[in-house]
């Protein structure tokens, strides 16, 4: 289902895109859990190994494979990122309307995040290693803050990701943005249909 479809009938269209296929795969192969799962494999190697070859495996054999099966699991989600990586990418796709921002993401199943202009509190644009070398970037959209059972924080929202022309986006989000705050904050003509407000310019009143 393409995203466009999630859009509500008064909303107009104004941007739609998919990361950088080549960069959304890289990043999924070198990404920090690579480090982590490789020494992760190294130990439980040297482990099997030398258990192997210090004692004379018989019946519990049996017991030791499940074992380090369920031991590895790290290796076996990194494995997993890799391998469905494209499916991943294939699902992923992002839209900006006139009143909100669409993230459409999944690997068997997809599931369309819709944060609206009202909910933004932050946006920034950010650019990794592989990232520029392509000259793609990413665009980090916080909606709020989440506070778990122990009382720590964390910023949730959407994340736009590996796209081109991130530049123009995030302008786009921020202009966009700031015309639905000052529509809201200060309507023009009561809010018709056709809303001049969009069209006027900040005067400090020692320039009028």
């Amino acid at each position: 289902m393409k995203i466009d479809s999630y859009r509500n009938d008064n909303e107009m269209f104004l941007w739609s895109g998919k990361p950088n296929k080549s960069v959304y795969i890289k990043e999924q192969i070198f990404s920090p859990f690579l480090i982590f799962a490789a020494l992760w494999l190294a130990i439980d190697a040297g482990f099997i190994i030398g258990y192997i070859g210090l004692n004379n495996v018989g019946v519990e054999l049996y017991y030791i494979i499940p074992f380090f099966i369920l031991h590895l699991m790290p290796v076996w989600i990194y494995l997993f990122r890799v391998i469905f990586a494209c499916a991943k990418w294939k699902n992923t796709e992002y839209m900006v309307t006139d009143k909100a921002i669409y993230a459409l993401t999944g690997v068997f199943t997809t599931n369309c995040q819709r944060k609206t202009f009202q909910e933004v509190t932050n946006v920034s644009v950010h650019q990794g290693v592989i990232d520029k070398r392509h000259n793609v970037g990413d665009i980090f959209i916080v909606t709020g803050v989440q506070t778990n059972s122990n009382g720590q924080t964390k910023t949730v929202g959407i994340n736009i990701v590996d796209i081109e022309n991130y530049m123009e986006v995030y302008k786009l989000i921020t202009r966009t943005g700031a015309d639905m705050f000052s529509d809201t904050m200060y309507p023009n003509d009561l809010r018709p249909s056709s809303n001049h407000g969009y069209n006027t310019s900040y005067k400090p009143k020692d320039k009028e």
